[in-house]
């Protein structure tokens, strides 16, 4: 399992074409890391324990991060869909940054502003975008490497909700 993920990864690294469709890859059910901070835009208190008991996407993003602009639409239709369900983190950005991509996408989560990686190292994520579901236990049950589809978000969240 660890080398076909390996494998998957690097594949969307060195083909952004892969990269932009999003490699999904089911399993694990890990504990997620504590995941705390400010949100970028309203200054908040952000924690992964505001959603105990309740599945949830956590979703590593950046303004600057052209793979997460494709996939904001995707985002938006998903959180329509299931609101409430999404906690970003807000990966190597500018707060200035931030705001701009949520206004000019019209999307809007909660998010932990991470300018320095330390969540992203938790988490172990590759890069962004990288989507995590998480079960009621807040295992995780699922990763999407790279540019979510809504067909994604959903099949992610199928097994997040199982």
């Amino acid at each position: 399992m660890r080398r076909a993920l390996i494998a998957a990864v690097a594949l969307a690294v060195t083909l952004p074409a892969a990269a932009a469709a999003g490699i999904f890859v089911p399993g694990g059910h890990k504990p997620a890391p504590a995941l705390a901070g400010t949100d970028p835009v309203t200054g908040k208190r952000v924690s992964l324990a505001q959603w105990n008991g309740r599945p949830l996407l956590v979703n590593l993003w950046g303004s600057w991060c052209h793979p997460c602009r494709d996939e904001a639409k995707e985002l938006r239709v998903f959180l329509a869909r299931h609101p409430g369900t999404v906690l970003g983190i807000d990966v190597e950005d500018s707060k200035a940054g931030a705001k701009g991509f949520q206004q000019r996408y019209r999307v809007r989560f909660p998010s932990i502003y991470d300018p320095g990686d330390v969540l992203v190292n938790r988490l172990r994520a590759p890069g962004t975008p990288t989507t995590y579901f998480l079960d009621r236990k807040h295992r995780i049950v699922a990763t999407l490497y790279g540019a979510g589809t809504l067909e994604l978000f959903e099949r992610g969240w199928k097994l997040a909700t199982a």
